[in-house]
């Protein structure tokens, strides 16, 4: 399908990507990791064609479609959220346009292979984008993005960043292509919808590249990994877990290999130092010529530059209350509750995970809790005496818009040399003068590790963060987990990174409308609670249903078909008949995404004959069903 080879880029001085492939083929499920700012977003550019390597070969098959974007595009004043996302880049409609002339052109040479050739391959596109069911398509990924259908007809131009950030992940999402490559995709996802992203990339009928540092989500989805470390990448088979267990066996055996030849080469200098002048010379200078021939193998680097975080303890006594909300209810400024009658009590030590939804006040409650201005959150909230709290936004606003990296480190709170502030700045990654950066200019992952810098300047009894893991790499996010695991206050996180929260979490508070409820034993209990529930809801709606009298059949007309005595089993045989013809006809339609039949001109036609057949019997067997007395 298409793939990179040998790939060299640079910007100015500062070469990216030195010796970079990558290959894609069939239905390809890619995961592509490695640390900030190593070249990742770069390469999935040069893959996606918007960016040109300096050196390197980029090999692609003709027509080959692909949907990738990296920014927010303009969304323009009064064009309704469902309308945008169905339109699209207007690709799906130039599909069809394609495929009408295409099969203009077949009507007047049906044995045209090459013609063949093409409409089986644009027909699989379209299909991916919808085809003809495309409103369909682009309502069921808004939905599992997060936009009830009541939000569809919203002017994207009102929208919050996080919202057209949606927008543009379901335009991706929707848009006919070979290939679908997404950068970060999870983020600005509630739970609801990472579990979506995940099923729709299982399904997808082509093939799909992921940038991303969610753990869970690379195991769901991936069955390749691509590492990209040093300007080079190296490929690994198997999901994310897969790839860690590989990269660690890997080093290891570099080192044990390491060690024995050291061990190795330093018995034999012993020997040599031993025997060169006396009877064994001759057999001393045997060895040291073997030794020079030996190549040696090079000490087994670790990773760079590692992040190092410490939060310094909190105050209080085991189990004693830090915070708590009585009666709490948040209200936006147009009238939108967003919870109501909402209790929660805070125990200093134990990570209390919040959960919910998009929207319903998760962020709100957290700035509360943490006493920040703007949480318009009504009831009783009181917190410990003295007690002190720590807050990580999600926008990061507790950062200065103005100024240095270093000047972002004088808070007041602490009389410090900068020598003092350089020192903790290094242990952040901020190094000589990566700290005269200006904070405007810093990329996300950069910015939360200025956040996480100045938060680990001060003491605090409590910490309120919010998606402290967005924007940060693998191994970023493997210290933050770490060192929250050994701080010894309380901590209040929204997240949803499920690592994270499985890993940390002593309890799961679950929000909605009517306020929240409270999980004890961790994300495990939570995730198995709420899906009995769910299970008994539906169990009653069946129940119901089936309890439920038939409603009244109106009364045929003598003499009239519907008047006419049926045979009741006959019904259930064309019911029956109906549901196979429908899963039949699934089944032709998903073979005809396949490479193996789109790109066989006769076993496409074929194919299509079929699916003909099958769309002619099931329209005759809903007639006859319509029709049934």
């Amino acid at each position: 399908m298409i793939s990179l080879g040998q790939i060299e880029r640079r910007f100015g001085d500062n070469l990216v990507l030195t010796d970079a492939s990558v290959s894609i083929e069939g239905r390809a499920r890619l995961g592509v990791i490695g640390d900030n700012g190593v070249g990742k977003t770069t390469l999935i550019k040069i893959l996606a064609g918007v960016d040109e390597a300096d050196r390197g070969v980029r090999q692609a098959q003709k027509g080959l479609r692909i949907a990738y974007g990296a920014q927010i595009p303009r969304m323009p004043e009064g064009t309704s959220i469902l309308d945008y996302v169905r339109v699209g880049n207007g690709e799906a409609e130039q599909l069809g346009a394609q495929l009408a002339e295409l099969e203009r052109m077949l009507h007047a040479d049906p044995a045209n292979e090459e013609t063949l050739a093409e409409y089986g391959h644009l027909q699989a596109v379209f299909e991916a984008g919808g085809g003809y069911q495309r409103q369909n398509l682009c309502e069921r990924v808004l939905s599992g993005l997060g936009f009830a259908p009541d939000t569809w007809t919203r002017d994207v131009s009102v929208l919050s960043g996080g919202e057209k950030l949606r927008v543009s992940l379901a335009v991706l999402m929707t848009a006919p292509a070979d290939l679908l490559i997404l950068d970060e995709p999870t983020n600005h996802l509630d739970l609801a919808g990472i579990e979506f992203m995940e099923d729709f990339v299982q399904r997808y009928p082509g093939a799909v590249v992921v940038v991303s540092h969610d753990r869970e989500f690379l195991d769901a989805t991936c069955t390749k990994i691509c590492e990209v470390e040093g300007g080079t990448t190296t490929h690994f088979v198997g999901n994310y877990s897969a790839y860690a267990r590989q990269r660690d066996d890997n080093l290891l055996a570099q080192v044990r290999a390491y060690k024995d030849q050291a061990a190795f080469v330093a018995k034999e200098m012993e020997y040599i130092r031993r025997h060169m002048a006396g009877r064994n010379s001759a057999q001393a200078k045997g060895r040291l010529k073997r030794l020079q021939r030996l190549e040696l193998i090079d000490k087994p680097k670790g990773k760079g530059a590692r992040l190092s975080l410490r939060f310094a303890g909190g105050r209080g006594a085991q189990g004693q209350t830090i915070v708590e909300v009585e009666g709490g209810s948040a209200t936006l400024p147009d009238g939108r509750v967003l919870f109501r009658n909402l209790d929660l009590r805070v125990f200093h030590g134990e990570v209390l995970a919040i959960l919910g939804r998009n929207g319903i006040g998760k962020s709100t409650l957290l700035r509360a809790l943490a006493g920040m201005p703007g949480a318009f959150v009504r009831g009783r909230i009181e917190r410990a005496v003295g007690a002190r709290a720590g807050f990580f936004s999600q926008e990061m606003t507790e950062l200065p818009t103005t100024g240095t990296v270093l000047d972002a480190m004088r808070t007041g709170e602490i009389a410090t040399t900068e020598k003092e502030l350089r020192d903790h700045l290094a242990l952040f990654l901020f190094r000589d003068d990566d700290v005269e950066l200006p904070v405007a200019s810093l990329s996300g992952g950069e910015k939360r590790r200025l956040c996480l810098a100045r938060l680990t300047r001060t003491s605090y009894d409590f910490l309120c963060l919010d998606e402290p893991t967005n924007h940060l790499d693998i191994a970023t996010r493997e210290r933050l987990e770490q060192a929250l695991a050994a701080y010894t206050g309380a901590v209040i996180m929204i997240s949803h990174d499920r690592a994270l929260v499985r890993s940390l979490a002593d309890r799961v508070f679950w929000m909605d409308e009517h306020g929240g409820r409270m999980f004890d034993g961790g994300y495990e209990q939570c995730l198995a609670r709420l899906a009995e529930e769910r299970k008994a809801v539906r169990a009653g709606e069946s129940a119901a249903k089936a309890a439920a009298p038939p409603p009244p059949r109106p009364q045929p007309e003598p003499g009239t078909a519907t008047g006419k005595i049926r045979n009741p089993k006959m019904f259930e045989r064309l019911e029956a008949e109906i549901i196979a013809l429908e899963a039949e006809l699934g089944r032709v339609r998903a073979s005809m995404n396949e490479e193996a039949v789109y790109r066989d001109p006769a076993k496409f036609k074929l194919t299509q004959e079929r699916e003909r057949e099958l769309q002619a019997q099931l329209a005759a067997a809903y007639e006859r069903w319509e029709n049934w007395g």
